[in-house]
C-alpha cells in the first residue's frame, strides 16, 4: 500500500530527501548513493538518493522524461515498502507538477546480522 511521504530535492547538491515526518531516525546505513535511516523499530524512516538525476536516469525510464526537471518539480512522493525474503523492495512513485510520473522499484538487502550502525537499535 502506497503512503505519501515528504521529500525535498536539492537541486544544487541533486540530493532527493524522501521521509516519513511520523517516524524519528535512529540509525543509518550507506549502500551506495543510497542512505537508508531507520527508527527504532527497523521500519524505513528516510532514504537519500544522492546524484538523485543520475541515479534515477541510470533506471530503465521513459526517456522523454527530464529527470532533473521532475525533480525540482515534485508535487507528491509515495513509498510502498514491502519486505520480501531477503529484501526491502520500496516501491516510489514522483510525480511532478506537470503530472510527469516516475514509477520504480528499489531492491535494498535487509540486514540479518547487526552491523556497527543497526546494533543500537537491533538489540
Amino acid at each position: 500500500m502506497f503512503h505519501n511521504f515528504n521529500f525535498d530535492y536539492d537541486s544544487e547538491q541533486d540530493s532527493l530527501f524522501i521521509y516519513n515526518p511520523k517516524f524519528k531516525s535512529k540509525a543509518s546505513v550507506e549502500i551506495e548513493d543510497i542512505i537508508i535511516d531507520f527508527n527504532s523499530n527497523k521500519e524505513i524512516s528516510a532514504i537519500e538518493l544522492l546524484d538523485a538525476s543520475e541515479f534515477l536516469s541510470n533506471l530503465d525510464l521513459d526517456e522523454n522524461i527530464d529527470i532533473k526537471e521532475l525533480l525540482r518539480t515534485i508535487k507528491e512522493c509515495k513509498l510502498d515498502i514491502i519486505t520480501k525474503d531477503n529484501f526491502f523492495v520500496i516501491k516510489f512513485v514522483l510525480i511532478s507538477k506537470s503530472n510527469k510520473k516516475i514509477t520504480t522499484p528499489l531492491l535494498i538487502p535487509t540486514i540479518n546480522n547487526p552491523s556497527p550502525a543497526l546494533a543500537e537499535i537491533m538489540n
